[in-house]
């Protein structure tokens, strides 16, 4: 016995034998569309080589139909799926039918008659709902409850943390959540918006305030606003042409940036709503100045208000890549103003004519313009200087034409009396 199962055993060793699986198909897709809407309707193979297979669509539809003929391209079986789409054009129903053959590796020929009838109804109106159904914020709990209704929620964390995983769901299916996910916190308020947007577009905004406690929090004033230092470099991006490096204030490290060019020391400061800028800090006098680029290719300005008033020009301040900035204009409606700071790759300052329009900076030739308005003061002087010389001259006419007329006058007269003389002396000898 045991001699007839290890000969039985050889055989097969020796003399594999391959057995085939039989080939399928199988028809699929939704059972309910709504009108006006796509549907695809899908036939998959399996364990086949070969097939050919025509799929067509009637009832409440546009129509489509296709045909599939082809092979597996290596005589061995494979999955195939095929696929139609149509577009639903009326309630009531669309049947969708597949019919043809498919063959496998092992030359075993099957036919296929397949059928999928799929619903149509009238479509459904969008939804307007644009609330949250939660926030959450893994391993904290928010302040206060949730409410769909409210719309501001915070929480504090320690200083070690340095990044939270915000969750949302919205309370419709139909409408999209943004804003959520792992997100990087600093020392200070971190303010993070989620937006729920329904299906027809209305959105509402969820705001979430995560307070990062800093044990020993540093406090500046710079102006009017309130902020703090930040301490974390992870938080900070490195400006052009600035040098990391690290200087002390109160005792703590602070990470700070030095530039060779401009001689600035830049550090962090933060807000009350978590916004984080630049400020140049002035270790001599321990005091602080908000710092601002404004980059335009290859020339990056630090722009200042003016050492000295343009006069002729109107002095205002607008906003130039979200800065305000003091400029000078010709007059309010002025297309082009001029500015005044420092190029950052020269450290050199100097007046730069900015187009509002375009949104382009320049160097302005202010000794040019001076020039040409102390031309334009010169020829005033002279026009005003000729203009006066021609009014004394008209007054020397008039009053030499004026003094010749009395003159003329007065000849008159002593001519008149010398013949009233000469009438009355002949009359006189006459008697």
């Amino acid at each position: 016995m045991k001699k007839r199962i290890c000969l039985l055993i050889s055989v097969f060793l020796l003399f594999p034998v391959f057995v085939y699986a039989k080939g399928s198909a199988s028809i699929s897709g939704p059972s309910t569309v709504e009108s006006g809407s796509k549907v695809t309707i899908s036939v998959t193979l399996k364990n086949v080589a070969a097939w050919d297979i025509e799929i067509n669509s009637s009832g409440s539809t546009s129509g489509c139909s296709d045909h599939f003929v082809s092979d597996s391209r290596n005589g061995k079986d494979t999955t195939k799926t095929l696929s139609v789409t149509c577009k639903a054009t009326s309630v009531g129903s669309i049947g969708f039918t597949a019919s043809g053959d498919i063959t496998s590796a092992d030359g075993d020929n099957k036919s296929v008659s397949l059928s999928k009838r799929v619903t149509v109804t009238n479509p459904r109106p969008k939804s307007t709902d644009d609330t949250l159904a939660s926030i959450t914020i893994e391993g904290y709990t928010l302040t206060p409850e949730f409410n769909k209704d409210t719309l501001e929620y915070s929480v504090t964390v320690p200083s070690t943390v340095n990044s939270v995983k915000i969750d949302a769901k919205a309370n419709e299916s139909h409408a999209t959540v943004s804003g959520t996910g792992e997100l990087e916190v600093s020392e200070g308020v971190n303010t993070f918006e989620i937006v729920c947007t329904a299906e027809t577009g209305v959105k509402k905004t969820y705001v979430v305030l995560v307070n990062v406690e800093d044990i020993n929090p540093i406090n500046v004033k710079i102006g009017e606003e309130d902020f703090t230092i930040v301490k974390n470099a992870k938080n900070l991006t490195k400006p052009e042409s600035y040098e990391e490096k690290t200087i002390e204030i109160d005792g703590n490290s602070i990470p700070a940036f030095y530039s060779d060019v401009t001689h600035f020391t830049l550090i962090g400061v933060k807000n009350s709503i978590g916004t984080i800028n630049l400020a140049i800090y002035n270790e001599e006098n321990n005091t602080y100045k908000l710092y601002n680029e404004i980059n335009q290719s290859t020339l990056t300005l630090y722009l200042i208000d003016f050492e000295n008033n343009l006069e002729g020009y109107v002095k205002k301040d607008i906003v130039i890549n979200d800065v305000q900035v003091p400029v000078y204009a010709y007059n309010e409606d002025s297309r082009f103003v001029i500015c005044y700071g420092m190029d950052i790759h020269t450290g050199k300052y100097d007046y730069y004519e900015y187009d509002t329009k375009e949104g382009t900076f320049q160097v302005w030739d202010h000794e040019e313009i001076d020039s040409l308005k102390q031309q334009v003061k010169t020829y005033t002087y002279i026009c005003f200087a000729f203009g006066g010389c021609l009014f004394l001259a008209f007054i020397l006419i008039l009053s030499l034409l004026k003094k010749k007329k009395k003159t003329s006058k007065k000849e008159e007269a002593k001519e008149s009396t010398k013949k009233e003389n000469k009438k009355l002396k002949e009359f006189d000898k006459f008697e």
